[in-house]
């Protein structure tokens, strides 16, 4: 089957990419193979509340299609990796909304992507504590870009807060 939900009063565009983000790294982490949201593209042919798409009727990009794109693009690699190594890290006192994912590509980078579910607001401050201090650090945010939001150069703790998204941190081999 498939998930989805409609732009409706309280459910804006941009809560919608949030909850399209949350499911499929939460599907992902659960191991599923496949996620399906409903639908690519607004439907026009009936009526109701057509509004589940990453795309509008038109073809318009929604939020959810520009998030999801900036996402497999920061974690995208060309080829498994044969081997996959280990990180020690930690999260203290990880509150129940926040979730962790470690990925790493076939060059041995880790990525580390960390999102937290307060999808009626609030926030969540969070450290993520390296057991190795690592020269170089690269915090992403796929509601932003495909771009780091900043760089972070001889640390073993990097602060987040959290709300409603997830954030990537890559950290070299």
């Amino acid at each position: 089957t498939e998930t989805g939900v409609t732009i409706d009063g309280a459910m804006t565009e941009e809560v919608q990419a949030m909850l399209y983000l949350s499911v499929y790294l939460d599907q992902f982490k659960r191991g599923w193979r496949y996620t399906s949201i409903y639908l690519l593209r607004d439907r026009a042919d009936e009526g109701g509340n057509q509004t589940f798409g990453f795309y509008k009727p038109d073809y318009t990009l929604r939020k959810a299609a520009v998030y999801l794109h900036n996402l497999t693009t920061i974690l995208a690699d060309d080829r498994p990796i044969r081997v996959p190594g280990t990180l020690n890290y930690s999260i203290p006192n990880q509150p129940a909304t926040v979730h962790d994912l470690l990925l790493q590509k076939r060059d041995g980078t880790f990525e580390l992507v960390i999102w937290d579910e307060r999808f009626t607001g609030g926030s969540d401050s969070v450290n993520v504590n390296l057991a190795v201090p690592c020269s170089s650090v690269k915090v992403y945010d796929p509601t932003v870009g495909t771009s780091p939001t900043q760089t972070l150069n001889n640390v073993s703790s990097i602060a987040l807060i959290l709300s409603n998204h997830p954030v990537i941190i890559e950290i070299p081999k």
